[in-house]
């Protein structure tokens, strides 16, 4: 099951990349892809054996990025209560999940907001930035849960997505107005 859980993430990542290496305003696109590493990653959290809080909330973000997907492919803007339910339902979902409060319980929610912001932007630039704090975050949570093998799928994901920002955003400083 270890190597099912590697080729999950690989595949995951190849997903992530393509979302994080997509330019301009094209954020359709980029849900699509970053939904597809969602439930990718996730299942290669289940399949490896630790990481339950980490599966959670990729399946729970792959949902919120399908939504966001419809939302974005009608052209209308997301409704501040969706928002505010993205993030009571990553709290209720983790301390559910966990059983109770803990410091990983907490980097988990912490990093599952911050996606909130990833997938609520509306052109590459901003999705980018937020991706590179967000992917911080779930590199700290993958060396405490020992969940290496989603490690070898968000360090390079970080990676791309600082390449795709030296790409396509460099010289547009003023494009992350956050």
């Amino acid at each position: 099951m270890l190597v099912l859980s590697y080729i999950l993430s690989i595949l995951g990542l190849l997903s992530m990349i393509c979302a994080s290496l997509i330019k301009g305003k094209n954020m359709k696109l980029i849900l699509f892809f970053v939904f597809c590493g969602n439930v990718l990653v996730a299942t290669s959290y289940l399949v490896g054996g630790s990481g339950i809080n980490g599966a959670a909330a990729c399946y729970l973000g792959g949902l919120q990025t399908l939504i966001n997907y419809f939302f974005e492919s009608k052209n209308k803007p997301l409704p501040k209560w969706l928002i505010a339910t993205y993030a009571l339902a990553i709290i209720v979902l983790n301390i559910w999940v966990a059983k109770g409060i803990s410091a990983l319980g907490i980097l988990v929610i912490v990093a599952s907001l911050t996606f909130i912001l990833c997938i609520g932007q509306k052109n590459g630039a901003k999705y980018r930035f937020w991706t590179t704090v967000n992917m911080i975050l779930w590199c700290i949570y993958d060396i405490l849960s020992k969940s290496y093998s989603v490690l070898l799928t968000h360090i390079p994901q970080l990676t791309f997505t600082i390449v795709g920002t030296i790409i396509h955003d460099r010289k547009k400083n003023s494009a992350i107005n956050l």
